[in-house]
């Protein structure tokens, strides 16, 4: 069930809230894995076979690790095994769904879910949970809290734990978390929603067809539409779990004021970024402690070619993963020392490669992705401007609003707003109005990253 929908909003928001408030401190918990079934079931109402799949997998996942624990200290071979076993079922799974080598749609959310069971079972091998930790009860809670289920913020068990066993019943944190929720709410439907009018209209004249004014607003316009279509969803899902007195961990933080493509990549998708380090790119060796730029390299390029593989099975994904991967890499050797010479110059580099990196990211046919390109230089077609008046003319306020929201003003905005109780609840209030009105105008379209 998409948080952009008047069924979320009317219906199951209200109803959890009513619901969790009423209930005893003690019995929340309770509320918030009823409500969490209900979501997922909800949302899957018309396809028996994605509930079938997650009770599956988590059964699965759980009996290994009970299996794991036992044998913590009897034997470590069968321990190792289990993990083993474990891990492989978790990324077959995802490979059989992202591979489509079964003629099955990948259930929502499967992506961000699994990486919360490899999450579990890794730092339950590494003994960083104790086995009185993971009751049935947690575990449940831990896979299936429905502010995170389907797009994250990816989670450590250990954090969540703590957090949802120590929620602050304060009125601040409820308003706090709707005023949140308001502003990921508009960041989806008012900057995403409509940024991507930009995009349905270039695709109405055909890249083929574009000037080169044009391909440049399309390109910028791809970079703003996933960004305020994800930053929306993760900043709704911290806000819903801020409503409960619960915090989960930020996903971005400004990532267009970065000054390098590495600090990019540390501001955007946090928690994404954080499970790829922890898990694969420290074990592999990381930075490495004697420097070795070759091995630093190689540690980065598994990474990015996991995160490519992750996103999808396709040549647009992979060509963009190695595109960043390798400008990281020249970063490292050469333009570090620029940057320190120079801050802006980092800036400027961040704002011009990213949305390249995004339009490859965006487009996932190679032969449209290559004709798009060509049209990013066609100086010939400066001569006639005609679809990039017409376009920019129509919707050049939104562009220049979604520019404005990618830079730090308006969090310095938002922070302002809530020190006046007052304030924020007219603000959360009206944005959440004007949310409303669009998505009962354009019906409202599904957040990307509910596909991988």
């Amino acid at each position: 069930m998409p948080f952009n929908t008047q069924n979320f909003i009317f219906l199951f928001l209200p109803a959890f809230f009513l619901s969790y408030y009423l209930a005893s401190e003690k019995n929340r918990n309770i509320v918030i894995l009823i409500y969490s079934i209900l979501f997922y079931a909800i949302g899957n109402y018309h396809s028996s076979q994605n509930i079938l799949i997650i009770v599956t997998i988590i059964i699965i996942n759980y009996l290994f690790l009970r299996l794991i624990y036992k044998y913590k200290q009897v034997n470590s071979k069968y321990k190792r095994l289990l993990f083993l076993f474990s891990l492989a079922f978790n990324i077959g799974t995802l490979f059989i769904f992202k591979s489509h080598i079964i003629n099955v749609a990948m259930p929502l959310g499967l992506s961000f879910y699994i990486f919360h069971f490899i999450s579990l079972t890794i730092d339950t091998f590494n003994s960083k949970i104790e086995d009185k930790n993971v009751a049935v009860f947690n575990y449940l809670n831990y896979i299936l809290y429905f502010p995170k289920m389907l797009s994250g913020p990816i989670t450590r068990y250990d954090y969540f734990i703590s957090k949802i066993n120590d929620k602050e019943s304060q009125r601040d944190c409820f308003f706090k978390g709707l005023f949140y929720f308001a502003i990921g709410l508009s960041l989806k439907c008012l900057l995403a929603d409509n940024i991507n009018y930009i995009i349905n209209q270039i695709n109405v004249y055909g890249f083929e067809s574009i000037s080169i004014l044009t391909a440049w607003l399309g390109m910028y316009s791809y970079t703003m539409k996933l960004y305020f279509d994800f930053a929306g969803y993760s900043l709704m899902a911290i806000g819903i779990a801020k409503a409960m007195g619960m915090d989960l961990p930020n996903n971005f933080d400004l990532p267009f004021c970065s000054k390098s493509i590495s600090e990019f990549w540390r501001r955007w998708h946090i928690t994404l970024g954080h499970f790829f380090r922890d898990y694969i790119y420290i074990p592999l060796g990381g930075n490495c402690k004697n420097e070795n730029l070759l091995r630093q390299s190689f540690n980065l390029m598994v990474v990015w070619i996991v995160t490519g593989l992750w996103h999808g099975f396709k040549l647009n994904y992979i060509i963009w993963s190695i595109a960043i991967c390798i400008f990281i890499i020249l970063e490292k050797v050469y333009l570090n020392k620029a940057y320190n010479k120079c801050h802006i110059l980092g800036r400027i580099v961040v704002n011009l490669f990213m949305p390249f990196a995004f339009l490859i990211f965006s487009i996932e046919g190679l032969p449209e992705l290559r004709t798009y390109m060509s049209r990013l230089f066609d100086i010939s077609s400066i001569s006639n401007l005609r679809d990039f008046q017409i376009i920019f003319g129509l919707y050049w306020k939104i562009f220049i609003i979604g520019i404005v929201f990618m830079t730090k003003y308006p969090k310095e905005v938002m922070d302002k707003i809530k020190k006046s109780m007052a304030l924020m609840i007219i603000v959360t209030i009206v944005l959440i109005l004007l949310s409303l009105y669009m998505i009962n105008v354009s019906s409202g379209d599904t957040f990307k990253y509910f596909a991988f």
